[in-house]
């Protein structure tokens, strides 16, 4: 019964959250609310001169840089896609070419995986802020085995050492704390182990 109470609330999390998790009309649009993240698969557009044209599809890496024509390493990370268009336009026409036009789409978002006890556990994509809950929610909620108090986030750093953070689940949803539920990074994996008792 305890678990059925668990999976139904985080269904109803789910629905009253999906705009959070997904706010994919600002990310598709290029609203200054997304900043461009480590994973991110870019398609960068650059009109020069009459009838010319440079497109390039980079992937951000884990450090937040990508790698352009004439530039070489560019920061990317953090940055809105706004922010970026103007940044390779300003680094651009300084040294290279005379008013390039560039525009940027972003063709892959980063992405967390679940494992373990949900219901459909898979790769989920960061188009915003997403937290514990919330992607459990996207993946179908907690099995009935689920250990839901003993749920981890693996986290890979910049150095390539990996953490493990505890996240207790069932005492966020169920005694109100929140403030415990923890926001997801790009390359994140949250594992559900199966409850023994």
């Amino acid at each position: 019964m305890k678990n059925l109470l668990t999976i139904l609330l985080i269904t109803l999390f789910a629905v009253s959250t999906a705009s959070i998790a997904y706010p994919a009309d600002n990310a598709m649009n290029g609203s200054t609310e997304y900043r461009i993240g480590p994973e991110n698969v870019l398609v960068i557009n650059v009109f020069y001169g009459r009838d010319r044209e440079m497109e390039r599809k980079v992937r951000v890496s884990s450090k937040g840089m990508i790698n352009f024509p004439l530039l070489g390493e560019v920061r990317a990370a953090g940055l809105t896609i706004n922010e970026l268009e103007n940044k390779l336009t300003r680094l651009l026409e300084k040294d290279y070419l005379v008013n390039p036009q560039v525009s940027v789409f972003i063709e892959e978002y980063s992405t967390v995986s679940v494992i373990g006890q949900v219901n459909a556990p898979g790769n989920f994509e960061i188009k915003g802020k997403l937290s514990v809950v919330e992607v459990i929610s996207l993946a179908g909620g907690f099995t009935k085995i689920a250990n839901t108090n003993a749920v981890k986030i693996i986290r890979t750093l910049p150095d390539g050492s990996k953490i493990s953070i505890p996240v207790r689940v069932n005492d966020i949803i169920n005694k109100g704390q929140e403030e415990d539920d923890v926001q997801l990074e790009p390359g994140d994996i949250v594992t559900v182990p199966e409850s023994f008792f």
